[in-house]
């Protein structure tokens, strides 16, 4: 097939590329929100969330590999285990909460059994996130020092 020209110059290249970024970000955003929503909404029967998961599932697993590819983490978070505790604890903390809540409507006068399950839950979304973390920033960094090598063998 053949190529087509391009027919933006370099200001409205960045501007497309800003928009594209925001409006990729918004979606993922709004996926999540919608999910966390439907949840409570139809309490937790995966078939009513099942299409919008797999969407949501194939974006942040594209963007995270596209990224790692490339040697990119963030444009603010380093890739370190400060970074990789923070984050899994605000994952953790609202899983939890939203669990707990969650519970606490499909079970109401259980008060202590849905603290236990968002306490459950959220301490085993923060081991399995920090673990997650903490494996893909060690495969970012690897990456990046293969990529910032391969310039020096090209000069040789």
């Amino acid at each position: 097939m053949k190529a087509m020209k391009n027919n933006l110059d370099e200001r409205q290249e960045q501007t497309l590329l800003k928009i594209e970024h925001n409006g990729c970000w918004f979606a993922f955003w709004a996926l999540l929100a919608s999910l966390i929503i439907e949840q409570f909404i139809f309490g937790f029967d995966f078939k009513y969330i099942a299409a919008e998961w797999i969407i949501f599932m194939a974006l942040a697993i594209y963007m995270m590999l596209a990224c790692i590819r490339n040697g990119i983490w963030d444009r603010r978070l380093k890739a370190d285990r400060k970074t990789n505790l923070l984050v899994s604890a605000i994952a953790g903390i609202a899983f939890g909460a939203l669990l707990a809540a969650g519970t606490a409507i499909r079970f109401p006068g259980h008060a202590g059994g849905s603290a236990a399950a968002g306490l459950i839950g959220g301490a085993s979304v923060f081991v399995l996130c920090f673990i997650t973390l903490s494996l893909t920033a060690r495969d970012y960094k690897k990456r990046k020092e293969l990529l910032e090598q391969e310039p020096e063998e090209e000069d040789e």
